[in-house]
């Protein structure tokens, strides 16, 4: 089938792994043949066979591999992941791609990679996608979502969204499941949660829950979010003539409402540089991806897709701990590295391009500038090696200077 007419993001020069440099791009010439240690160019990585240098530079015993990217609009980013992963997925068989994205739209899009439905998971509607609506609703992801249909279904990967901003879509996938298989107890969730539905954003929820009418019970509203949930996993669920991915997807539906609850008061109540916030999402995604694995099974390997601020180790920085005693920065990577062990981070940075971004959260995203990096940041200092070695893009392993 014709691929859906998306919208395509700006490209912009990149570099992978923990790496450099970059130019204002031009679209990529073909690939060319690389001699023994040439730096490796911008035009290489958009095919496979230099996607295999970075992809043989993991070790084989990895079961997490977190892949992150510097800007949520970047082409380049979305193709060197995209064709990394293939590999993953084609030669160490991987199962799962978990996505910094929201729970019910990757659903969607998995419905539609194992081809039980031939509906493209997107709508030709931009205005009718949740924000950021680039982030996915662009040529490199229906690429990508067209090569797993493709896909034998033994090889098809599960496909994951991890993120907790989808209160409302979250709460009404939960009421469809429940009218399914449990119609008296989807008349009490909707009874119980019938006050979100006056809200169109999940912030202005918090601000109400905040500094609103619903200050007054907002213990109330979380005891009810948390009765809920432990009714529907420890006493429904189970019982439900349903599949092993419909009850998990209503329960993480219904953790993604309690969770949602809890980041969006927190960004309201929270003093100016506080972390709460952003611990409490970076630690749903966590919990998140131990359920999709205790789903699939201990050994699954997966490949996570995230902003390098998620999949990076907070313990690394200044203001990263493990505890929250200081105000301390928790994240997805830190964690994942803590539970699991054998993980694999890839980072991609650039000194300076375009960017498809918004001036602010819902508002029309453009072609946007970045400033170069600061050269006294990662970027600049890389950028100053890629300049000395007439490299325009590189990439190379933090591991050999442990």
């Amino acid at each position: 089938a014709a691929a859906q007419k998306l919208i395509t993001i700006v490209p912009m020069g990149c570099q992978l792994s923990t790496n450099a440099t970059a130019t204002n791009a031009a679209p990529p010439a073909p690939a060319r043949s690389r001699k023994e240690g040439e730096p490796l160019e911008f035009a290489a990585f958009d095919d496979c066979e230099s996607a295999r240098e970075v992809f043989e530079g993991i070790p084989d015993d990895r079961e997490v591999v977190l892949l992150g990217e510097s800007t949520h609009g970047t082409e380049e980013f979305y193709r060197v992941r995209a064709a990394v992963t293939k590999l993953l997925v084609t030669e160490r068989g991987f199962r799962a791609v978990v996505l910094e994205a929201e729970w019910p739209m990757m659903e969607r899009v998995n419905e539609y990679t194992h081809r039980r439905c031939a509906e493209r998971p997107f709508p030709e509607d931009e205005g009718e996608m949740p924000f950021p609506s680039w982030m996915w609703r662009n040529q490199c992801m229906a690429d990508f979502f067209s090569w797993c249909r493709e896909l034998a279904p033994a090889s098809t990967p599960d496909i994951f969204g991890m993120d907790c901003y989808s209160l409302f879509e979250s709460k009404a996938a939960v009421l469809s499941f429940l009218e399914r298989h449990d119609p008296p107890f989807a008349a009490e969730v909707q009874s119980r949660l019938a006050f979100l539905d006056r809200f169109k954003s999940g912030l202005e929820y918090g601000d109400a829950k905040v500094h609103g009418g619903l200050s007054r019970i907002a213990g109330h509203i979380q005891d009810t979010l948390t009765r809920l949930q432990a009714k529907l996993q420890w006493t429904g669920a189970d019982a439900y003539d349903c599949t092993d991915v419909e009850r998990l997807s209503a329960e993480q539906n219904a953790e993604v409402v309690i969770a949602a609850d809890e980041y969006f008061t927190k960004c309201v109540s929270e003093p100016a540089g506080s972390q709460a916030s952003w611990n409490a999402r970076d630690q749903h995604m966590t919990t998140t991806l131990l359920r999709i694995r205790a789903h699939l099974g201990a050994g699954t390997r997966v490949v996570v897709w995230a902003h390098n601020s998620h999949v990076g180790d907070s313990t690394a920085t200044g203001r990263g701990g493990v505890s929250f005693d200081a105000n301390e920065t928790w994240n997805l990577g830190q964690m994942v590295r803590a539970t699991f062990r054998r993980t694999w981070v890839v980072g991609q940075y650039t000194h300076r391009g375009t960017v498809t971004a918004a001036p602010k959260w819902g508002a029309a995203h453009s072609s946007m500038a970045l400033h170069p990096a600061t050269p006294e940041s990662y970027e600049g200092a890389l950028h100053r090696v890629a300049v000395a070695a007439a490299a325009p893009s590189f990439f190379f392993r933090t591991a050999a200077f442990a």
